[in-house]
C-alpha cells in the first residue's frame, strides 16, 4: 500500500509549535484518529505506533499515517510483538502489554496508545515520562495516571475520565474500540 502525500503538517509539528491544544481542537482530532483506527480493527489491523508524529493534519482533518508496523489483529493476539519477543512502538505510547513485547496486543493497545496521545494534546506532555525507554516504559506498568487537571485544570471531568479509562494499565478495564464503546 501506498499512501497519498498529504499536504500539511504532523500533529508532533504542531504540539511543538502550540505545546497544549485547544480543548476542542484536541477532541476533533482525537474522534478523527479514532475513527481511522476503528475502520483499521473493522478490517482486522492494528497500527501499533499511534503517535503524533504519526498524525498528519491537513484541511482541518486528521489522518492517521505509518502503518509500517501494523499487523493483523489475529496474528498479533497469537504471537509474540516480534519473533525474538522485542517491543516495536515508541515507548511514550506503548501500552503496558506492548511495552513488555510478550502477550496479547490487539486494538486495545491502540486505545491506550490514543490515552497517550490526548493526554499530550491537552498536558503538553505524555503521562509518562523518563531518561530512557526503559524507564518510560516501566511507568507505563506501574505509576498512576497523572491528573490532567494538575496542569490544566479547565478540562471537564468527563473528558479526564476517558483518558484515564484509556490508560487504564490492564486492557479488559479499557475501552474495547477507539471509538469508545
Amino acid at each position: 500500500y501506498v499512501m497519498p502525500y498529504v499536504e500539511g503538517e504532523s500533529l508532533r509539528d504542531r504540539l511543538g509549535r502550540e505545546k497544549q491544544l485547544p480543548l476542542d481542537d484536541a477532541l476533533q482530532i482525537a474522534r478523527e484518529v479514532a475513527d481511522a483506527l476503528s475502520y483499521a480493527h473493522s478490517h482486522d489491523v492494528i497500527h501499533r505506533d499511534v503517535k503524533p508524529e504519526n498524525v498528519l493534519l491537513e484541511a482541518g482533518h486528521a489522518v492517521v499515517s505509518d502503518f509500517g508496523i501494523a499487523r493483523a489483529i489475529t496474528a498479533a493476539g497469537t504471537e509474540k510483538l516480534t519473533e525474538t519477543g522485542i517491543a516495536l512502538g515508541t515507548p511514550a505510547y506503548m501500552s503496558p502489554e506492548q511495552g513488555a513485547g510478550r502477550g496479547v496486543v490487539d486494538g486495545r493497545s491502540d486505545v491506550y496508545s490514543l490515552g497517550c496521545m490526548v493526554y499530550e494534546m491537552l498536558a503538553g506532555e505524555p503521562p509518562f515520562g523518563g531518561p530512557t525507554g526503559q524507564a518510560i516504559l516501566a511507568r507505563h506498568s506501574l505509576d498512576p495516571v497523572p491528573r490532567l487537571k494538575t496542569v490544566r485544570a479547565t478540562v471537564p471531568e468527563g473528558v479526564e475520565w476517558a483518558i484515564t479509562k484509556a490508560l487504564a494499565k490492564v486492557p479488559a478495564d479499557r475501552f474495547t474500540t477507539p471509538a469508545g464503546q
